[in-house]
């Protein structure tokens, strides 16, 4: 919820303001610390999909779902810090000792660590129908729907659970006309199946991101209107370089909110280029000359 509101803000600040959003994806750090580090990782699901009664179509594509995220966390992990993994396929019946069949695989695989799989969902939400008259007078419903995704994460050491969680990512997927908006029926996900795969992925990389060096797709704004017309110039270019010499330029300025927003965009052009520190840095400083509220939420996303 908090991402979408964080849109919907963005869209509404872009669209009544002299300003230019630009999209990157930026690297992350851990958000916790792992203690010992990892050596080696078990992957695997403790979902069974088939326990759900669902189509037999659905059911085949959950299964081969799970088994291509397992699959896709372990090169994700491989890739970023070299730690060892090992995917365990299929479901993983654990006879109703969960913690001890989890322990007890760590033991026999010689693995430090495992990612486990609880709960999974990839589903359309129907998020609101709008209502309006065609030229008959005659009303018309148009549906619309997000594709969400819903995994429930456990990662463990060898003696211990570190830390449950579930993670939930949705995004806009499309709309349709509809008779009733009680009556809509929304996409099949079986069919939507490379929107289910992305939006899962893009799951499974914000969990990631707790414990590992990961990747976050960012949208930020950039001041660009009066004052700031050569920082518009160099963007019309695609001239970052240039872009961020010209805000350069103005973090000293006498007006404290001119100076706020060229600390601004320093932060935000140095996050784009995996700088962190330097970021923060000069974040921090735009907030303290002024309230800002594109700095504010940028804040609260860091």
């Amino acid at each position: 919820m908090y991402r979408l509101i964080t849109c919907s803000f963005l869209f509404l600040v872009a669209c009544t303001a002299p300003q230019k959003m630009i999209s990157y994806t930026t690297a992350t750090k851990p958000v916790y610390t792992l203690n010992p580090s990892p050596q080696k990782i078990l992957l695997l699901n403790v979902y069974n999909v088939a326990d759900q009664k669902f189509r037999d179509n659905k059911e085949a594509f959950f299964k081969t779902l799970m088994d291509e995220l397992l699959k896709y966390a372990a090169d994700k992990i491989l890739q970023k810090t070299g730690i060892a993994t090992e995917v365990m396929m299929g479901y993983t019946d654990t006879k109703g000792k969960y913690d001890s069949t989890v322990f007890a695989l760590l033991q026999q695989q010689k693995a430090s660590h495992a990612l486990v799989i609880n709960n999974f969902d990839v589903f359309f939400n129907q998020t609101r129908v709008d209502v309006t008259r065609d030229n008959n007078n005659k009303k018309e419903r148009e549906a619309f729907y997000d594709i969400v995704s819903k995994i429930s994460y456990s990662f463990y050491k060898t003696d211990s659970l570190v830390k449950q969680s579930e993670e939930t990512q949705s995004k806009f997927h499309s709309s349709r006309n509809v008779v009733s908006g009680l009556l809509a029926t929304g996409p099949n996900i079986v069919v939507q199946h490379d929107d289910a795969i992305a939006i899962t992925q893009t799951n499974l990389q914000y969990y990631l991101n707790n414990f590992f060096p990961g990747e976050e797709f960012r949208q930020r704004i950039l001041f660009t209107g009066k004052g700031f017309e050569a920082v518009s110039a160099a963007l019309a270019k695609n001239d970052y370089e240039a872009a961020m010499i010209e805000s350069l330029r103005l973090v000293k300025d006498p007006d404290n909110k001119k100076a706020a927003k060229a600390n601004y965009n320093c932060a935000v052009l140095f996050e784009r280029k995996n700088q962190p520190d330097e970021a923060m840095n000069y974040l921090k400083q735009s907030l303290a000359l002024a309230s800002l509220p594109e700095a504010e939420l940028m804040m609260r996303s860091l």
